[in-house]
């Protein structure tokens, strides 16, 4: 019975002690994969200060949430269009859709209309990542939402709501220029 006593404090004390920095184990960072079809997957990690996504990994990233049904979104859209157009080398947007899911044929239209050249992703499909980025930005649904990561993943702004095309290029060519 004393060697179980014994047995038992021994384990109990080694199970109790503070460990080293060294031996510490690292924070789990949450890591994320958005999908849509005829997107390409995007891997997504947690970081301190924003996230880093690796397909993207050393340029600036807008990542924009926008409505079928909101205006301001699709005033925003072409303005968004032009800018990875301008700044494509350094620079990439990434759109979730984050109304009511759209059809096929919705998807289609819009396509035809605003000649997207940067993935849409749903929210319908990815809910863990969007309600991840709500969280951390404090977004509360309005739209568009958009933040802006530097080339490094860290969050440079925060956006709620619509952005005049001369605003977004100010900051995106601020961020471009860095090393």
């Amino acid at each position: 019975m004393k060697k179980l006593l014994l047995w038992i404090l021994t384990f109990s004390a080694l199970f109790f002690l503070p460990l080293s920095a060294e031996e510490r184990p690292s924070v789990n960072m949450l890591t994320f994969e958005l999908k849509a079809e005829g997107e390409p997957t995007l891997h997504i990690k947690e970081e301190p200060n924003g996230i880093s996504i690796n397909e993207y990994k050393g340029k600036v990233v807008l990542l924009n949430f926008f409505g079928k049904h909101c205006k301001w979104c699709m005033k925003e859209i072409p303005h968004l269009v032009d800018i990875q157009k301008e700044f494509k080398e350094k620079f990439q947007v990434i759109a979730i859709h984050a109304q009511q899911p759209m059809t096929p044929g919705e998807r289609h239209m819009l396509d035809k209309k605003l000649h997207f050249n940067y993935p849409i992703y749903e929210y319908s499909d990815n809910p863990d990542f969007v309600q991840y980025i709500a969280h951390r930005a404090t977004w509360e649904g309005g739209l568009p939402f958009s933040i802006i990561f530097d080339q490094n993943g860290s969050a440079a702004k925060i956006i709620p709501g619509y952005a005049p095309k001369e605003d977004l290029e100010k900051i995106i060519e601020v961020l471009t220029k860095q090393p």
